[in-house]
């Protein structure tokens, strides 16, 4: 026996963890996401959003979890390449059926909005994902002109992919070192998670860092923690982040 009363003990494995398949993350949040959540990733350019997103998928899909990768930018002939030099086999991975990556021109962004995310929904239904990754939320907002719209598609947006049956990721652009997390100031708050990469210009060089900004019903690490990319996103917990880094102050 644990020792642990029965009420305690349910209340702590009530909840399913979603593991990431990012080294060093899943140990900052209980092992790992919860199940069915969205979690807001965020950065400035080159911090990694992407790689973490498609990370994510792709060690879900290796897992027994397949995935959909909706994309309002790139082309997926564009993310395959890129994600081919992590060692990841994108290609493989969808034609096996454990992974998709739908691209939704810019332009038909408020058309799929408004059919209910049908030709998303199919998608997912089709594959019976359990992850879903939507890159990126700073698009939908570029294409709808008028702010009120903006932020009551925003929110639809969030809470349409709280009811998927999946566990989420959606992408946000912000800057390198930023004060806000959404163009708004409320994603955060209607999200389950934050997630924060750092791009800081430190004299000559640049560091990276992560942050769990938000994780709710997780007992998270709150400092923040260096990370490279090689062979995907790769935390080092115990790096120094803010010493003396040899350039110029």
């Amino acid at each position: 026996m644990s020792g642990i009363p029965p009420q305690q003990l349910k209340m702590e494995t009530k909840f399913e963890r979603v593991p990431t398949g990012i080294p060093g993350l899943d140990s900052m949040i209980e092992g790992g996401f919860k199940r069915n959540n969205t979690i807001l990733v965020v950065g400035g350019c080159g911090s990694g959003k992407s790689t973490l997103a498609m990370q994510y998928l792709y060690y879900g899909a290796m897992h027994g979890e397949n995935g959909v990768y909706v994309t309002f930018e790139e082309e997926p002939e564009q993310i395959r390449e890129n994600m081919s030099r992590h060692g990841w086999d994108i290609r493989a991975a969808e034609k096996a059926g454990k992974l998709k990556i739908l691209r939704v021109d810019p332009q038909d962004v408020m058309h799929v909005i408004g059919e209910e995310y049908g030709s998303i929904v199919d998608t997912i239904n089709d594959m019976k994902a359990r992850r879903v990754v939507v890159d990126s939320l700073t698009t939908v907002e570029t294409m709808i002109k008028d702010d009120f719209e903006k932020r009551q598609q925003t929110l639809k947006l969030i809470k349409w992919l709280q009811k998927t049956n999946c566990t989420n990721i959606m992408i946000a652009e912000a800057e390198q070192d930023p004060t806000h997390y959404s163009r708004y100031g409320i994603v955060e708050f209607v999200v389950d998670g934050v997630i924060v990469l750092y791009n800081l210009r430190r004299g000559k060089i640049r560091l990276r860092a992560l942050e769990v900004l938000k994780m709710r019903g997780t007992k998270q690490t709150t400092n923040l923690v260096p990370y490279v990319i090689e062979n995907g996103i790769q935390l080092q917990p115990h790096q120094v982040i803010f010493g003396d880094v040899g350039g110029e102050q």
